[in-house]
């Protein structure tokens, strides 16, 4: 694996932050999901993925901590577990500063603390230059990929995500992803890996707010270390270079990273601070 890239092209960075905010817009009002985009957006999902996250906010400089101790009360009425990104556009730009403090104050009612790395680097974030994508990886003769395009082939990603994520989780996505359709010019698109008749991989292409990543790449143990989830990512990257994109971004996984990097991407320190509450 390669050197961390420290990563100084700020208008990428924003572009990454709304294309992940983009990524969880999507579930905004699916059953069991909140979604609020204000000062503040974020989403807590009471049953299942994708999560409780804040990925943005914009706080006035002189009542920052009472704008934190809001949001921490609102979302509150819904989990006692928050994971809060601090993007480097976020305001004010000592945001992350003020979480801390809040947090060693307990927020806003002395029940809250921060767990974890403080900050955090939030995960295995990476970055690609499209123009050195790897050669298309070797795998079976038999294996073929097909973009999900009608429901029952959604329900197939949902069980191969459901087997490779090794969770009952997915039936958020499948509801989301639903009503979010399947055409050529909507913001997420579905893959599934075949050999010959059996589902092997899955993953999401998603295109919004200037940049592409890939999201969800889920394999079954079974079907692990053969190359394909390598080879489902090659073809959604290739997909972006047919969209005009000339770079990528990806938030991996430990089991995904070591993939990722043989295709192209480069573990990279884009500013990004995570800040993981916890209710007592």
């Amino acid at each position: 694996m390669s050197s961390l890239l420290r990563f100084t092209d700020w208008t990428k960075v924003d572009q990454i932050q709304e294309n992940f905010i983009t990524y969880f817009r999507i579930f905004a009002g699916i059953s069991g999901s909140h979604f609020v985009e204000k000062d503040a957006a974020w989403i807590c999902t009471s049953d299942g993925a994708p999560g409780t996250q804040v990925f943005k906010a914009n706080f006035p400089s002189t009542t920052v901590d009472a704008y934190i101790d809001a949001t921490l009360a609102e979302m509150g009425q819904y989990t006692n577990a928050i994971d809060w990104m601090v993007f480097p556009g976020c305001r004010p730009a000592n945001l992350g500063e003020r979480l801390a403090a809040r947090g060693r104050a307990g927020g806003p009612d002395g029940a809250w603390r921060l767990v974890g790395d403080v900050p955090s680097m939030a995960g295995n974030w990476m970055y690609m230059d499209l123009n050195n994508l790897s050669p298309t990886p070797t795998v079976s003769a038999r294996f073929r990929i097909v973009r999900v395009n009608t429901a029952s082939l959604l329900e197939a990603w949902r069980q191969i995500s459901v087997a490779g994520f090794e969770s009952g989780e997915c039936h958020n996505f499948y509801q989301a992803y639903l009503r979010h359709g399947f055409d050529q010019d909507a913001l997420a698109h579905h893959y599934i890996g075949y050999v010959d008749e059996q589902p092997v991989t899955s993953g999401t292409l998603l295109v919004a707010g200037g940049s592409a990543s890939i999201y969800n790449v889920s394999t079954p143990p079974a079907w692990r270390r053969q190359g394909y989830g390598g080879a489902i990512t090659h073809a959604m990257l290739q997909e972006m270079r047919h969209r005009g994109y000339n770079w990528s971004w990806i938030w991996a996984s430990d089991l995904g990273k070591n993939v990722y990097a043989q295709l192209g991407f480069t573990p990279t320190d884009f500013g990004i601070r995570e800040y993981q509450w916890r209710r007592q």
